[in-house]
């Protein structure tokens, strides 16, 4: 039980420290898109390097670090068509089938990932912005930190099957009964 509650803290930390540097990503995107706009519009000068650090690290940011919260939360987008008529057994079997090829792919991405980043590290990989040199290797190492994280607590949650012992659990509810609870059933 200790382990459990142990590897249910430790993923619950790894979650909000992941989904504070996503939304604060989320957030410098928008203010340096805001400001950029704003000072082309009034000053006819849009400010430097703005396409570079929105593609470079704030979109990825933005999209590969929350991947894990996505699955820790069951929030990624799932169509039950069949399953959810099939017997129950059948179904966690199913589960188990499933989430053990989850694991595999998002592992030998991670892996893949993680191999480029240490590529664009080592040639110091960068991109010419107008007169400017940005470097970029950096950024390539969030992807696999995306990757890693998701692969880990996939096996995680496998480790507490397979042991019998309860899952690590969101700290929330999910968005869909913040829906309902704020709107009801729509």
């Amino acid at each position: 039980m200790a382990d459990t509650q142990f590897y249910g803290a430790a993923v619950r930390a790894i979650d909000r420290w992941i989904l504070a540097l996503a939304g604060i990503a989320l957030v410098l995107m928008m203010l340096h898109i805001s400001i950029d706009v704003v000072a082309n519009l009034l000053l006819g000068a849009p400010v430097p390097l703005t396409n570079a650090a929105v593609t470079q690290y704030y979109m990825i940011g933005v999209a590969f670090l929350p991947l894990a919260a996505g699955e820790y939360r069951a929030a990624h987008i799932g169509v039950d068509l069949v399953v959810n008529h099939l017997p129950a057994a059948i179904r966690r079997k199913l589960d188990h089938v499933v989430q053990t090829l989850c694991f595999a792919v998002y592992a030998a991405l991670a892996i893949q990932s993680s191999q480029l980043a240490m590529e664009k590290l080592a040639s110091n990989a960068y991109l010419m912005e107008q007169t400017t040199r940005v470097s970029t290797w950096p950024s390539y190492f969030l992807v696999p930190l995306g990757f890693g994280l998701i692969a880990l607590l996939i096996g995680l949650r496998l480790v507490c099957r397979m042991l019998g012992k309860p899952e690590p659990e969101p700290p929330v509810e999910t968005a869909e009964e913040v829906i309902l609870e704020r709107y009801g059933d729509v």
